[in-house]
């Protein structure tokens, strides 16, 4: 009995005293720029970290957290808004990093910045996502001439939305000034970031 008590004592002891190493942790923020001022929390964004692959989901308020990690040498990949992922490096210690704050900028070859360059060389769109086929409505070439703006249909391959949408937005406020509130009552009603 009384070596069984030992052993057991000894098992009990190299539980315990083991190094605690796997119990660090990454964790932060995480924000997307989108163009030249919008910052989104991506609703549902999951995140990897690499070389272990583990992946994390970012919460309402951008928050993230990688768990059970051992001292070394991560990068934390985010894929969903770049065709090149981004990989930001981090090396974990001897402690837990608990504020590993990210901003992602988005790739957008459209934005505010390039609807001002459109407005002031009088090439303005009005931007839509429509499908393989796009659709024409019978006045829309009646609107264009008599506000001088085209519409403008990315069909099945948009950018991102948040891109179009800031986009749109300068467009919409340039009409706004130049013709008041009438324009919206005209304009097709399927133009992103309208509502």
């Amino acid at each position: 009995m009384r070596k069984l008590t030992f052993i057991l004592v000894l098992y009990i002891n190299s539980i315990y005293s083991q190094d605690k190493s796997n119990e660090l942790s990454i964790s932060g923020n995480l924000k997307v720029l989108f163009g030249v001022e919008n910052i989104i929390i991506p609703e549902d964004l999951i995140i990897e970290l690499n070389p272990t692959h583990h992946f994390s989901k970012i919460d309402s308020v951008g928050n993230y957290k990688f768990e059970n990690l051992e001292s070394g040498v991560y990068k934390i990949q985010i894929n969903n808004f770049n065709i090149k992922p981004q990989q930001f490096k981090v090396e974990l210690k001897k402690e837990s990093i608990t504020n590993f704050n990210i901003v992602v900028f988005a790739d957008c070859e459209l934005n505010k910045k390039i609807a001002e360059i459109d407005i002031r060389d009088n090439k303005s769109k009005l931007l839509l996502v429509g499908s393989i086929a796009p659709i024409v409505y019978n006045n829309q070439d009646k609107f264009e001439k008599k506000y001088n703006i085209r519409y403008y249909d990315f069909g099945c391959t948009p950018p991102n939305e948040e891109c179009v949408i800031q986009y749109n937005k300068t467009i919409f406020a340039d009409l706004d000034k130049k013709y008041g509130k009438k324009w919206r009552k005209e304009v097709r009603k399927d133009v992103i970031g309208l509502k």
